[in-house]
């Protein structure tokens, strides 16, 4: 048998190649999945096969292996990028990038390398199988949907915090209240403080950048009877509540 031929190899690494820069330049969701599910699938396990050296007797079956691998190396690849805070859409382009041009390096610098089985003729698929195909297509196109999506909008732990503590011993007639932004953007806040329901300050129009805090000591009257003091923040884009918090200033 001559030298198996290394264009599909060649091909796999420019499919690679297109689906990395697509995803780090676009933010098409129907243009990532036509180029990612394609990786995820199929393209990234036929180069791990070529590299290993797996001989099959069919296309079908190579087709088998090839989808098995290409899973393989996607939960091989959710531990990495986790581990490396990469668990993104384009963490997982350049990770697909990476086993595919690893593995088709490998697979063409192999001596013993085994060439593609060949396409049998003719191929009959019944309208069943069609139909069942392309479902499980759909599911998985739908599925990658919904994660991009969902990385796309999770935010682990970054939020806007709200406190307010009434005075320190020896302090009274004041309370301390603070925002600090854990945002990915500077926003802007409206900030109302009540006494046992009654307005008491408002604060209109608060520009936070992230990472920034702010805090205001606001004098308040002290009685014979505990009061109850709360702050809510809103958003002034619609105004609903974002936040609340409560305390008690002490009595005389």
């Amino acid at each position: 048998m001559g030298n198996p031929s290394k264009r599909d190899l060649l091909a796999a690494c420019l499919w690679a190649g297109v689906t990395v820069a697509v995803v780090a330049l676009s933010d098409d969701m129907l243009l990532r999945i036509i180029l990612g599910l394609p990786m995820v699938l199929l393209v990234s396990g036929h180069t791990v096969l070529r590299a290993i050296g797996i001989r099959t007797t069919s296309v079908s079956e190579h087709l088998a292996y090839a989808v098995g691998a290409s899973l393989a190396a996607g939960i091989a690849g959710g531990f990495a990028l986790n581990a490396a805070g990469f668990l993104t859409p384009l963490g997982w382009a350049v990770w697909f990038w990476a086993v595919t041009a690893g593995a088709a390096l490998v697979a063409a610098g192999r001596r013993d390398a085994s060439d593609l089985p060949s396409w049998p003729s003719p191929v009959r698929v019944r309208f069943w199988q069609g139909a069942v195909i392309a479902l499980a297509a759909l599911v998985a196109t739908g599925a990658y949907a919904l994660a991009v999506r969902d990385e796309a909008t999770y935010r682990e732990f970054k939020y806007t915090e709200l406190w307010m503590v009434p005075p320190a011993s020896g302090e009274p007639g004041s309370l301390t209240v603070g925002v600090r932004s854990a945002e990915t953007q500077t926003l802007r806040f409206d900030l109302e403080i009540t006494l046992d329901g009654r307005l008491f300050a408002v604060f209109r129009s608060l520009t936070i950048a992230p990472s920034d805090t702010w805090t205001r000591r606001i004098p308040v009257p002290v009685l014979a009877t505990p009061q109850k003091a709360e702050a809510r923040l809103y958003r002034p884009e619609d105004n609903r509540l974002y936040r609340s918090v409560s305390t008690l200033v002490p009595r005389i």
